[in-house]
């Protein structure tokens, strides 16, 4: 994870307007895949619905791909 989107994560501020699917693919790049919805969570409102749903369908290929190779 880059340092900025892991500052932006950790502290909930953002440093950087880094993109929503960025972050989201930082999170799945480290293992964290089910830290995504705590990210969707404080962005909802500041999102559309339609981006939001993208990003949980994301999560969730990418958790069905790790259960598929473990």
């Amino acid at each position: 994870m880059s340092a900025l989107t892991k500052i932006e994560f950790e502290r909930d501020t953002h440093c950087v307007n880094i993109s929503l699917f960025a972050q989201c693919r930082a999170l799945i790049n480290e293992g964290m895949a089910a830290e995504i919805d705590g990210l969707i969570e404080r962005t909802k409102g500041a999102k559309s619905q339609a981006e939001l749903d993208k990003i949980q369908l994301i999560k969730e290929v990418a958790l069905g791909s790790k259960a598929l190779i473990n």
